[in-house]
């Protein structure tokens, strides 16, 4: 326990940095009768100057737009991404703007050329490990300045140029700014967006051998525009149905899951249980996810990075 404590706490303060923002707009897609509550905001390491929080309702005219699109969902742009996001999924977005920030004395998750996060807010999953969020960088400033970025941007190119290559966790695209490695990686899909392509499948993050549960399990997307010109990365919680609720060991799995290993066992094998729970995820109907694959597809297929 003392280790998935210490898992936790590095990850979660390498993407709180990583939010250190200039600018920070909310759009709330269901207008709230009263007045609004403050939105958290991240508190950054090192003072800096921020601009006001805006709360903005479907009718204001406002920086970010939210505007009704097909039925069912609502057209929402924070420059430069737009998506079609349906209300069943979330009510509203959050967007920030990051600055530039590098140097030899920063750490790594903290280096950027400047991006722009999208959160979304009361989605339909709520207490998850990682927050809904789709980040968008410059992707040759980005690779520039981190070799990680790089490395990832690299193995995310190879497997666009072939999908039908092995698709292992250490041959994918993962999060250059999290401190901890893929541990599996599911159902596994090559998916087009307006203007662009990528990847997405199901993964979890660790610095150990952790089990595979639906706190930490995310639907995970990497992908460029056509131009080469934008990075995107959504991280996006999910759920599966025969899997853990919670991530400790001692943790009930449901019946027709796959046993959680115990870790006490010196001969014990999590090669071979990440394996299982892979084939296990790949076989779970897209439907039966929460939410499901279909929806999260279809988010991803409706963006639009504007240049």
């Amino acid at each position: 326990m003392r280790n998935h404590a210490k898992r936790k706490t590095l990850l979660f303060f390498s993407m709180f940095i990583i939010l250190t923002l200039a600018c920070d707009i909310t759009i709330n897609l269901t207008p709230d009768s009263g007045v609004p509550a403050a939105a958290e905001t991240p508190v950054p390491i090192e003072p800096i100057t921020t601009t006001p929080e805006v709360f903005i309702s479907l009718t204001q005219a406002i920086p970010a737009t939210a505007i009704p699109t097909e039925v069912g969902t609502v057209m929402v742009t924070v420059d430069p991404l737009t998506i079609n996001l349906p209300p069943a999924l979330a009510e509203g977005v959050r967007g920030l703007q990051v600055p530039p920030a590098s140097g030899q004395d920063l750490p790594y998750w903290e280096l950027t050329p400047g991006h722009t996060i999208l959160e979304l807010e009361d989605y339909v999953l709520q207490e998850k490990f990682h927050k809904p969020q789709i980040y968008v960088y410059p992707a040759t400033a980005y690779a520039e300045i981190f070799p990680g970025a790089f490395e990832s941007m690299h193995r995310l190119r190879n497997v666009m140029n072939d999908p039908g290559m092995a698709t292992s966790a250490d041959q994918l695209p993962a999060v250059p700014f999290f401190n901890a490695a893929q541990i599996f990686a599911s159902n596994f899909r090559t998916i087009s967006f307006q203007n662009g392509g990528g990847v997405r499948f199901l993964t979890e993050y660790a610095q150990y051998f952790a089990t595979v549960n639906n706190y930490d399990l995310i639907y995970h997307f990497q992908g460029f525009t056509d131009d080469g010109e934008y990075y995107i990365i959504a991280i996006l919680p999910i759920t599966a149905p025969l899997l853990a609720e919670i991530s400790d060991f001692e943790a009930v799995v449901p019946v027709g899951g796959i046993a959680i290993p115990d870790i006490n066992d010196p001969n014990v094998d999590f090669q071979s249980y990440y394996a299982s729970v892979t084939d296990l995820l790949n076989a779970t109907p897209p439907e039966a996810f929460t939410p499901s694959l279909s929806q999260l597809d279809a988010l991803i297929q409706s963006m639009r990075v504007n240049p």
